[in-house]
């Protein structure tokens, strides 16, 4: 059984427990789960049709010599820079990894790339500054990258 299953018997057993403990919450809860999945599951439908595009039109080589663990700093700015402007839903940043990493991206790319992509979302930077203010989300995003820059290139010499 592999893990996607045992996850999903997992949250079975709750939502049994749930209903048996109190149906009308489990009714509410099911309800909320619903909206979020219908607003989520269409942006990641279209996700994963993107990446099932680059994964059939951009050539292994191409994405080996531009991302893979020869390309060092470069690479892992390239990562950096695609996963801060990534319009892309945090459950669908490691499939996206997963099939960069099949064409040849070298994992302290796809480090740079999943941190940035989870970390510094410019799609949130509009509610990122009007919650938090523009000296805390300028100096928290540089920082992260700065980071995010450093352990890569760390990383790249770990593996």
């Amino acid at each position: 059984m592999d893990a996607g299953n045992i996850y999903l018997l997992i949250a079975f057993l709750f939502l049994l427990i749930s209903a048996l403990k109190d149906r009308e919450k489990t009714k509410r809860a099911l309800k909320v789960t619903g909206k979020i999945a219908l607003t989520v599951l269409p942006v990641l439908f279209f996700i994963f049709i993107l990446m099932g595009i680059i994964s059939v039109l951009v050539p292994k080589e191409t994405i080996a010599q531009w991302l893979g663990s020869g390309s060092g700093i470069k690479g892992i700015l390239i990562g950096e820079l695609v996963g801060c402007f990534a319009l892309i839903q945090p459950a669908a940043v490691f499939p996206f990894a997963g099939i960069l990493h099949n064409k040849g991206a070298g994992y302290s790319v796809l480090f740079a790339f999943a941190m940035t992509a989870i970390l510094i979302g410019i799609v949130t930077l509009p509610a990122e500054l009007k919650f938090l203010g523009k000296k805390f989300t300028i100096v928290r995003n540089v920082l992260t990258f700065i980071f995010v820059f450093l352990l890569s290139f760390v990383f790249s010499y770990i593996r």
